[in-house]
């Protein structure tokens, strides 16, 4: 019950412009939310995110609550308005995606293609999105210009500080690597 009445303390003394019982209180705020919006996610960078929104909720609004006493039950409401909305947004979001996967395989068996021909192409990209990710800064560069912006070699060494040959031997080096990626392997499935 100590500390209860220790936390009554703190929202009186974060209420009143005390930036230090304001900290102390953040920090019991989230060693005793963490774990409950956890156990809500399953997921620690959403239960973070959803953590850091309570507190900056708590933040903005804790002068306006009347009865110190009832912060814990106050701050549960608002932390399980914040998974409802999270959740919300996932499955409006994966609706989103599930349609406009629908719609593209749609649109390419019209075009004749199948929908594992989408599926591997997809893959594939991805596959290479990592790997190309993975590249030393300066061929990843020239590799996103070349391939992406489809850009000359000249305009490459513009941009990138560099001779046109020397963005020719980043671009072929680059190149040879991603040949020998897992990444790519994996997709290409070798």
């Amino acid at each position: 019950m100590v500390k209860e009445n220790d936390c009554m303390d703190l929202v009186v003394q974060a209420q009143s412009g005390n930036r230090d019982g304001l900290n102390a209180l953040a920090v019991r705020v989230h060693d005793r939310l963490y774990p409950y919006l956890y156990r809500a996610t399953c997921d620690h960078h959403v239960s973070q995110d959803l953590l850091q929104e309570v507190l900056l909720t708590m933040l903005r609004r804790v002068n306006g609550l009347e009865k110190p006493e009832s912060f814990w039950p106050w701050l549960y409401k608002i932390a399980r308005s914040k998974i409802h909305q999270h959740r919300k947004f996932e499955r409006r979001r994966q609706m989103l995606h599930a349609q406009v996967f629908d719609d593209a395989c749609r649109t390419l068996r019209q075009r004749g293609n199948s929908v594992l021909e989408v599926i591997v192409r997809r893959e594939t990209r991805e596959g290479m999105a990592v790997a190309v990710s993975r590249l030393d800064g300066r061929y990843r560069d020239v590799v996103r210009l070349r391939c992406l912006d489809d850009m000359p070699y000249a305009e490459i060494a513009g941009r990138t500080e560099s001779s046109p040959e020397l963005a020719r031997v980043r671009f072929l080096r680059a190149k040879n690597s991603l040949k020998s990626s897992p990444a790519v392997a994996a997709v290409a499935g070798d």
